[in-house]
Parts: C-alpha cells; structure tokens; sequence
C-alpha cells in the first residue's frame, strides 16, 4: 500500500479521502501497469467519473 500511495503522489495524483486518489487525465494504462507490477488487480479499482460534487477545489489543485 505504501508503495502504491507513493508511486500515486510522484504521478501527480491527488488523495481525494483515505483510499480514493484523483488524477484530472487518463491513466487507465498507468493504473494497469501498477496493478500488473505491484499483484493488486483485485484490490484497485479504475473508476471514470465526469463530476464530483466540490470539484471547484479539485480543479483548483491541478490548475484546470
């Protein structure tokens, strides 16, 4: 876990609550390639979502 949070940190992602990281682009292929790295496919999910509630403060981070 520890891994993954800081590999999620260097790539620029953004932890949004305790198990929920954000990242403003797409990074399927990213996010495949650490679960194939790390063996933890069952235990991450890759979720596209198109509006989160507050996101003015998300926006406000990566500049968008």
């Amino acid at each position: 876990r520890r891994k993954l949070r800081e590999t999620l940190r260097v790539f620029g992602f953004m932890k949004l609550q305790d198990s929920v990281w954000v990242y403003p682009h797409d990074t399927e292929e990213l996010v495949t390639l650490l679960k194939a790295d790390y063996k933890i496919g069952k235990e991450v999910l890759y979720v596209v979502v198109e509006h989160v509630e507050g996101e003015e403060s998300l926006k406000k981070h990566f500049e968008l």
